[in-house]
């Protein structure tokens, strides 16, 4: 055999023998991972990871009515319409209720056929009330920012005494309401009772008569220079 023959003789099996192994490769590419069983059993896994998080939240809460000029953060106080079925509002009928600019009244109904009539408020306060009657349950909110007196009052009960007012002051905290009013010995510092001051001053008027008849009776006294030898 020629060199030529032979050259081209072996050239032949090597590139079926390339071929093949490349073939080999990638049909175990396309195939992926399987793993086989004594049964004869092929399994093929694929496996994929997917992370879709979404989260959405609403919370919706409905009591009553808020005022527009109610305002979030400040101070609060509440005042209950009505309360056990009594015509009043507390605190507000009895005393007025004291607040500081800014603070929240919360208005909390505790029976049935009340509102809210403002009949008087400060010059530069825009407080309309709520005047629909409404039920047990019911709640309304202002924020009062004006200093001054706020008077209101429950139309259907207005004649009953269902009346109150609200005063919004720089410091609803100091006592003694301007000093005035009457006032308990004990407010002021005096650690007896009243009876006490009482008898003291009988015993001091009747200590001051022993005096005054002695020096009527027996004059003056000889250290003076002018008693009698």
């Amino acid at each position: 055999m020629k060199r030529r023959d032979f050259m081209r003789a072996a050239s032949v099996p090597a590139a079926a023998a390339t071929a093949s192994a490349t073939a080999g490769v990638g049909s175990a590419q396309e195939m992926g991972t399987t793993t086989e069983t004594p049964s004869g059993t092929g399994t093929t896994s694929t496996t994929g990871t997917g992370t879709d998080t979404g989260t959405v939240t609403g919370t919706g809460t409905e009591t009553g009515e808020t005022d527009d000029n109610a305002a979030a953060g400040g101070p609060t106080k509440t005042v209950t319409v009505g309360p056990d079925g009594s015509l009043v509002y507390e605190p507000g009928t009895s005393d007025p209720l004291k607040i500081a600019p800014g603070t929240t009244v919360e208005f909390v109904w505790d029976s049935d056929n009340h509102n809210i009539a403002v009949e008087s408020q400060p010059d530069a306060a825009d407080w309309q009330g709520h005047e629909t009657l409404e039920n047990a349950g019911f709640t309304y909110s202002h924020t009062f920012e004006t200093l001054g007196t706020y008077e209101y009052f429950c139309q259907p009960h207005k004649t009953a005494g269902m009346v109150a007012s609200i005063e919004v002051v720089e410091n609803p905290n100091a006592g003694g309401g301007g000093g005035g009013g009457k006032k308990e010995l004990h407010s002021l510092g005096v650690p007896i009772q009243a009876h006490w001051v009482g008898a003291a001053t009988i015993l001091a008027i009747v200590v001051t008569v022993i005096f005054t008849f002695y020096i009527l009776k027996y004059g003056e006294s000889a250290h003076t220079g002018t008693g009698r030898n």
